[in-house]
């Protein structure tokens, strides 16, 4: 009998049906021929075996998927390894050599990135005097052996393609990929390298050369590929982005390669022909005295098994079967590994802690340093054990950016005997891991999802699917532990947290994380594409190595749901963003027929977020000032107007309930409309259907049009052009449409 206990049923069935491949009766049967698998290569056989049974055993480590499912003595499938990269280079030969090579790391199961940089544009010359089809007709061709060879896992491969932001085929990569709309390259990623000279070209509004061998095929502004690439991930979710030279920076291996691709979820940044050997730490395995006043992290732990994690996956290098000798070959010279956490929602919530706070930020903080500095020291002792990795070079590495912010004593540690891996950490997305053998504790370094949501999942019957319910793990231990169904504010979701202090706790990791960090921002309903476009730019600046984002309104469906969402009902709850103390405002005297009426627009982050509708029959309210002006909210319902001009003044106290204007109902669905991410362009076609322009709703509607703003699509109720089809834009008062033409003003 095994004394695992499952806590839902979807976990345990994901975990039989994925990881009980040889006939295994329990998770701890499974986890003790992993140890003894993993331990084989040790002098100390017994000793290691039960040390790496210990923490799988309790949860603690959870190693990838291909681990649990193929690490045993006597497996059939020795591939041990979730993801590779290879090569392309631009011949006929060398891309059909590159297709042979995907093929057969598809087949042992792994999935597989590459660069494509290195392939001329569409309609370049080739040596026979024809020209070249361009890289995503190329693309196109390993798309399809990915669809076609099925893996020995039972599910079709993952890929993942990097073009550089300078190559001539660009704009056609960046606009290639429509989601569920044109359904391409399904069984790819798709990322785009982005240089520190382009983000400073689309900052001055410089011009951005497309370039090839040398030849520059043509110009454009920096800022409308910037612009092309946000608006192709904002609507459709790809392309990500790979931060090419904050990558370089940080490169242990600088002196022998460049490590310009990524595997096809972007946790591991490598250089060709290497692989992703990877186990994630599960952080709620270290909470004591979870959810009282005693909540506390237990770093000693944390650091233990930090250490034996890094030995069980550099054993992994030893008895793990290679798909390719090439890169059998390099990973050994190197051995890599990529040692991360997960469960740090979880985590967060079960320490009382808010996922996004200024305390949730300086503890992320302090869990990647010891993370980085236990695997560094550990990785330096088993060195002194061992040996270190054979292309280690003490000079070299020790003046690499990233080993230069190691403590003084690692460093020491590391001259003295070297280090056994070149670099060792990374957090990847460990969904399903996670799901099943962590309880269903929050993915990597994600917030939890949702309390409960609808999760689609592979039966593994060709590419038939089933939809379960499922519960978050510290929601199930909460109710256990206390009994109680409603839950604290710490409890917050993925939809909850600001994506500027989703994207500060991600790179309070980055700084100590030699790999790079798998993230997907999910997106609040209601995020302009203006407040999308500095998203980017700010996930640039803080350090970030690749940024990847998920419109809940874009073109393709995601593998989470919420419960809300009802396939057959296609409404969709859009969730208003918490409103702070204070908004900004603007106050606009208008005619209303005979009578004069104030409005006061509140704005958040440069987009309409309320009204206010005050009667001024006389026009006794004095309005005209340079003072910065705001809206505070003292009280449930109560506002004060205020005007700072040195210093605060508070113009008009409690003002809605001083002017109860019998359109105040009005303004208030007006307001909760806006807020909840109706189109503006809605609520001023809805206004404007009064057939008196004089009166009160088409002045307010008079006021909200100054709010689109110009470049702004337009969502009509058709949403698009009735002329062409094409999307339409709003500019200078009109809605045109760039492509036939088309134009509609007023």
């Amino acid at each position: 009998m095994s004394k695992w206990e499952w806590k839902q049923s979807i976990s345990r069935e994901i975990f039989e049906a994925k990881y009980c491949l040889r006939n295994e009766k329990s998770p701890e049967e499974v986890f003790r021929l992993i140890a003894e698998e993993t331990s084989s290569v040790e002098r100390e056989q017994q000793k290691w075996s039960d040390a790496f049974f210990g923490e799988l055993a309790s949860g603690r480590l959870i190693p990838a998927g291909r681990i649990l499912a193929n690490a045993r003595p006597d497996s059939p499938m020795k591939n041990y390894n979730n993801c590779f990269t290879i090569d392309i280079e631009d011949s006929m030969e060398g891309i059909y050599e590159s297709l042979k090579e995907d093929a057969a790391i598809s087949k042992m199961g792994g999935g597989v990135g590459f660069d494509i940089s290195k392939l001329r544009p569409k309609g370049a010359p080739l040596s026979s005097g024809s020209c070249s089809s361009g890289v995503i007709s190329f693309l196109r061709i390993f798309d399809q052996s990915a669809k076609t060879i099925m893996t020995g896992g039972q599910r079709r491969s993952a890929h993942i393609a990097l073009l550089d932001i300078s190559h001539p085929e660009i704009e056609d990569f960046i606009t290639v990929k429509k989601g569920d709309k044109n359904k391409e390259l399904t069984q790819f990623n798709i990322s785009v390298k982005v240089t520190d000279d382009f983000i400073e070209a689309v900052r001055n509004d410089s011009d951005w050369d497309l370039v090839f061998g040398g030849k520059i095929y043509k110009t454009v502004k920096a800022g409308y590929l910037y612009d092309l690439l946000a608006k192709n991930a904002y609507n459709h979710n790809e392309p990500g982005i790979f931060y090419t030279d904050t990558v370089e920076k940080y490169n242990n291996g600088y002196w022998a390669f460049k490590m310009d691709r990524v595997n096809p979820c972007g946790e591991l940044v490598m250089p060709p022909y290497s692989l992703c050997c990877l186990s994630a730490i599960n952080l709620t395995g270290f909470v004591n005295n979870p959810f009282s006043d005693e909540a506390a992290f237990d770093f000693a732990a944390f650091a233990e098994t930090v250490g034996i994690g890094v030995r069980f996956l550099d054993n992994i290098l030893d008895v793990t079967a290679y798909p390719l000798e090439k890169i059998e070959k390099f990973s050994k010279k190197w051995r890599r590994i990529g040692l991360g956490i997960t469960g740090l929602g979880d985590m967060f919530t079960m320490l009382g802690i808010k996922y996004g706070s200024d305390e949730s930020k300086e503890l992320s903080e302090e869990i990647a340093m010891t993370l980085r500095n236990e695997s560094y020291r550990a990785s330096a002792g088993i060195a002194a054990e061992k040996g270190p990795f054979p292309s280690f070079d003490t000079d070299k590495y020790l003046n690499a950016e990233f080993i230069k912010g190691l403590p003084e004593n690692i460093r020491t540690a590391i001259k003295e005997n070297g280090i056994r891996n070149v670099q060792m950490n990374t957090i990847a997305p460990t969904g399903t891991t996670s799901l099943s053998v962590g309880q269903n504790c929050s993915s990597g370094i994600e917030p939890i999802f949702a309390l409960s949501y609808n999760r689609t999942i592979r039966t593994g019957k060709d590419d038939e699917t089933v939809t379960e319910e499922v519960s978050d793990f510290a929601y199930n231990l909460y109710r256990e532990l206390t009994g109680r169904n409603e839950v604290p504010d710490y409890f917050v979701t993925t939809l909850d947290i600001d994506p500027y202090d989703s994207i500060d706790v991600q790179a309070a990791f980055q700084k100590y994380i030699d790999h790079s960090i798998s993230k997907t921002l999910n997106l609040p309903d209601n995020t302009s594409f203006d407040d999308y476009k500095n998203l980017f730019m700010y996930a640039y600046d803080k350090g970030l190595k690749g940024f990847t984002t998920f419109n809940p309104n874009g073109s393709m469906k995601g593998i989470l749901e919420y419960q809300n969402r009802d396939e057959e009902e296609p409404i969709h709850t859009h969730h208003a963003p918490t409103r702070p103390r204070e908004l900004p405002c603007d106050i606009h005297r208008v005619r209303a027929g005979r009578e004069s009426i104030i409005v006061i627009a509140g704005k958040m982050k440069n987009s309409l977020y309320e009204i206010f509708v005050i009667d001024d029959p006389e026009s006794k309210i004095d309005i005209e000032t340079e003072s910065r002006t705001v809206v505070r909210k003292e009280d449930s319902g109560r506002y004060d107007l205020v005007f700072i001009n040195g210093v605060e003044e508070v113009r008009l106290k409690d003002f809605t309930n001083q002017f109860s204007s019998p359109n105040s109902s009005l303004a208030r669905f007006i307001s909760m409309a806006l807020r909840h991410g109706t189109p503006l362009q809605f609520v001023v076609n809805q206004l404007q259907k009064d057939t008196n322009f004089t009166d009160f709703e088409r002045s307010v509607a008079r006021v909200l049009k100054k709010y689109i703003k110009d470049g702004e699509e337009v969502i009509t109720s058709d949403g698009e052009c009735p002329e062409c089809t094409q999307r339409l834009t709003y500019t200078d008062g009109c809605i045109t449409c760039f492509n036939c033409g088309y134009s509609r003003c007023g």
